[in-house]
């Protein structure tokens, strides 16, 4: 899948902050209660198994992670080309 959600990493970042602050570290059930975003939504993204997200989860769970970091969409979601899902420059020149 060419967009991949790093929620995985957003949550290791959180929690290294934490773990400075000598906090617990925040675990996907706590992020559920505090952001507003179901768990199951959350153990689909942070698996790699969703295959899309709404836009309300988009900004809630952007909204809880810029509480103590700096992040944007970016940080979220990362566009990557496949590999070769067959649209060449060629192909693209042959059908214009």
């Amino acid at each position: 899948m060419p967009v991949t959600c790093h929620l995985r990493i957003l949550l290791a970042r959180l929690n290294v902050e934490r773990a400075q602050q000598a906090q617990p570290a925040l675990s996907l059930r706590r992020l559920a209660e505090e952001s507003g975003v179901s768990l199951s939504v959350l153990v689909a993204l942070h698996t790699g198994r969703s295959h899309r997200i709404d836009f309300a989860t988009v900004d809630r769970l952007l909204s809880y992670f810029n509480r103590s970091l700096h992040v944007s969409v970016n940080d979220l979601l990362v566009w990557e080309p496949a590999p070769d899902c067959g649209t060449s420059n060629e192909a693209l020149a042959a059908v214009s």
